[in-house]
């Protein structure tokens, strides 16, 4: 048993293509950058900052921890914008898309500020590991 499927020119599949920036990346090469942060047995937000010197283009957050407590929660800044608020700790590790299975983007500019914080509200002390998915240009 098998199947055939016909693409009839100028239809849904081309308009798609239409849809302005950022409903497709500019950018093919992936790049995911991983962080660790050591959090100690205190009641405080522990953050975590960097930059890249290219523009790129943000596509997810993957988070996991060695400790999962209710009421820790994280949050992620893109460039000043939060764009990741109040997401609590759960018992396995998360990750969070921008968009949708199309493939919606998050343009940055060059040197944009990526900052992660850790909202350690039970206190206790743990491991906590961030992975940051971009698109840039091919270097």
């Amino acid at each position: 048993m098998g199947f055939s499927v016909v693409y009839s020119g100028g239809g849904v599949i081309d308009k798609i293509r239409e849809l302005p920036y950022p409903h497709f990346s500019k950018f093919t090469e992936p790049f995911i950058r991983g962080r660790m942060l050591d959090v100690t047995a205190s009641k405080q937000v522990f953050s975590d900052t960097y930059a890249l010197p290219y523009p790129t283009e943000f596509l997810s957050v993957a988070f996991a921890t060695n400790n999962y407590c209710v009421g820790d929660y994280w949050e992620l800044s893109l460039d000043g914008v939060k764009v990741c608020e109040t997401i609590y700790t759960k018992e396995l590790p998360e990750s969070v898309s921008m968009g949708n299975s199309f493939g919606i983007v998050y343009p940055l500019k060059p040197n944009a500020q990526v900052r992660f914080d850790f909202h350690n509200i039970t206190g206790t002390e743990k491991k906590v590991w961030y992975n940051v998915k971009f698109l840039r240009k091919k270097l």
